[in-house]
């Protein structure tokens, strides 16, 4: 199913949660919703489903406008982040709620319902837990039921809310993995909420980054981590160093050294900002050329060493990831180093 949300508008009293959002989701597509808090996915997310009204602004299913219809109206699976199961019915009966709550026209036949819930426990791997009850089960296998209810009503479109947010990092990673072959598997047009950078790379085919009611860029995730469209992406995605510089006659400097830059979008001469990530600058000794720096902190304790570092003669901090070939460099807290940026994109201050 295409789903197309054209200039969406909604308001809560005097706050804008989204101020004429527009986004086309093609059918198949699993698209993340990124942003911080306060950035209008969540809402954005429960205007799909019909859980929320938009003040102005359309929702189409394959070109159908959805306005005035209510979740169960519009063939919808809808997970939450904490889950939402009913603590006194089993699992098996938590996975069959929505086809039992059906009218009785549209409702299958108990034989059948049965048949659905054990293809689904089997699907999210609990085919032996359906006589147990929420409270019996781990944050992972709760989530799993939900996934398993809201998949029950075969939906044509699976919007989910932050649906690892409150599960550790080892389990969140497994699921989404899980999950990911679960869209692939049963063709499914999917939306995701979260806040998480490395979920939304990781699990999208899309990425929808939002600020304050707006999308700042709609993109792959190669496309958004590599080329970001504004100063925002660039400071959200990936933890991208600020960097303050100056332009003059279509060159850049940093502390006073020239520096090429990879993109220069200013306007003319003046003040400037660079935006440089961390694998992207290059750590040499004070005899090579380059913009000089001085080592405030190096952290070993990962799989990538990051050193963080301060322009020499200012406050500004850059944190550095040190390549697998340079990680046993011998870097010390207050050594002076010269910077080299590999790739460094510009826009006017």
């Amino acid at each position: 199913m295409t789903l197309q949300i054209q200039n969406v508008v909604k308001t809560f009293g005097s706050f804008a949660a989204l101020s004429g959002v527009d986004l086309e989701i093609e059918k198949g597509e699993f698209v993340a919703l990124l942003g911080p808090s306060g950035s209008g996915k969540t809402t954005l997310l429960r205007i799909l489903a019909g859980l929320d009204t938009q003040d102005r602004g359309k929702v189409l299913f394959d070109a159908q406008d959805m306005s005035g219809r209510k979740l169960r109206e519009r063939q919808v699976g809808f997970v939450f982040q904490h889950y939402a199961l009913f603590r006194h019915m089993t699992v098996a009966d938590n996975v069959a709620f929505g086809l039992n709550v059906r009218p009785r026209d549209q409702r299958p036949e108990k034989g059948e319902i049965k048949r659905r819930v054990d293809e689904l426990l089997h699907l999210v791997q609990l085919e032996n837990l359906g006589d147990r009850y929420p409270s019996q089960l781990s944050g992972g296998q709760r989530q799993r039921v939900a996934l398993a209810r809201a998949l029950a009503i075969e939906p044509s479109v699976l919007l989910l809310d932050e649906p690892f947010g409150a599960l550790d990092a080892k389990v969140r990673k497994d699921l989404r993995r899980w999950l990911r072959r679960l869209h692939d598997t049963m063709q499914l047009t999917s939306v995701f909420v979260t806040h998480d950078q490395e979920e939304a790379l990781e699990l999208a085919d899309k990425v929808v980054v939002m600020n304050h009611g707006r999308i700042e860029q709609v993109g792959t995730p190669e496309e958004v981590y590599h080329r970001p469209g504004t100063a925002f992406v660039y400071e959200f995605l990936g933890g991208a160093n600020r960097v303050p510089c100056d332009i003059k006659n279509g060159r850049v400097t940093v502390g006073g050294i020239e520096v090429p830059a990879s993109s220069l979008r200013a306007g003319g001469d003046g003040a400037g900002i660079a935006y440089v990530r961390p694998e992207e600058i290059i750590i040499n000794g004070p005899e090579i050329a380059g913009v000089p720096a001085i080592v405030q902190h190096v952290f070993r304790a990962s799989a990538l060493p990051r050193v963080e570092v301060t322009l020499a003669d200012t406050p500004v901090s850059l944190d550095i990831t040190l390549p697998p070939e340079t990680a046993d460099a011998m870097i010390a807290k207050g050594q002076r180093v010269s910077l080299r940026f590999q790739k460094l994109d510009v826009l006017q201050a």
